[in-house]
């Protein structure tokens, strides 16, 4: 399934719209189902995207009280450490926004494992969402590909099992643990921020197939599947 792609003038307008999107997902899943399940991106254009959702008007526009917050992937380092997508969540939003604390289900990546953390984490997805698809899974991509923790020649991309796995990532001397693709491509909205110039390439590539097999290619969304983009990333 090819994404639907949007495309904004810079990236105050990209934060902007993708805000918008996010409320409106938000209010829809809650009016439906009485509950929101989010997985959140690390990242600085989903940084910027938390930032918004924390001021006025979208703060007052969602619910919080049913909203559940996941994390897509996480570095296996404490959360208070600086390379923690959890720490830019809770500063960018989670401490900013009335949502309930039990309601915020980060990676215990203070385990010294990292395949326990995927273990227990895919253990608290099944309790909490008892089998229900993320309303929304955001996502981020890599100048070589890559989606959440899911890296290129990484055995994490075979993974299908189980919802949850951890890996090893080479070029960073870092382990990872990363939701797989079949949850990923269960949510019911799957969206790909890209932003800056600095992507313009892996967007070119990836678009005219110039290069083939990358993560990203690999997505196969079973329902809304969109490309957030700035024109700086949609340049070539």
């Amino acid at each position: 399934m090819k994404a639907e792609q949007k495309i904004l003038p810079d990236s105050a307008s990209l934060i902007n719209a993708a805000a918008e999107h996010f409320v409106a997902t938000a209010r829809a899943a809650i009016a439906k189902r009485g509950v929101f399940y989010v997985a959140l991106a690390g990242g600085s254009t989903p940084k910027g995207l938390y930032q918004k959702l924390a001021t006025s008007p979208f703060i007052e526009q969602i619910d919080w009280s049913r909203v559940h917050l996941f994390f897509g992937d996480e570095r296996c380092v404490p959360p208070t450490h600086d390379d923690s997508n959890f720490k830019m969540a809770r500063q960018a939003m989670i401490d900013l926004v009335p949502i309930p604390a039990e309601n915020v289900h980060r990676m215990p990546t203070e385990s010294n494992e990292p395949a326990d953390v995927a273990v227990r984490y895919a253990e608290t997805m099944r309790e909490v969402m008892n089998g229900a698809p993320f309303d929304l899974l955001l996502l981020g991509l890599g100048p070589d590909g890559h989606i959440a923790s899911l890296f290129p020649e990484t055995p994490a991309l075979d993974v299908t099992e189980t919802l949850t796995t951890s890996l090893y990532v080479e070029k960073f001397d870092s382990w990872r643990v990363t939701m797989t693709y079949p949850v990923i491509n269960a949510a019911r909205q799957v969206i790909v921020f890209i932003a800056g110039e600095a992507k313009a390439e892996i967007v070119r590539d990836i678009t005219t197939d110039a290069v083939k097999g990358l993560p990203v290619q690999r997505l196969a969304p079973q329902n809304d599947y969109y490309w957030f983009m700035d024109k700086a990333a949609a340049g070539q």
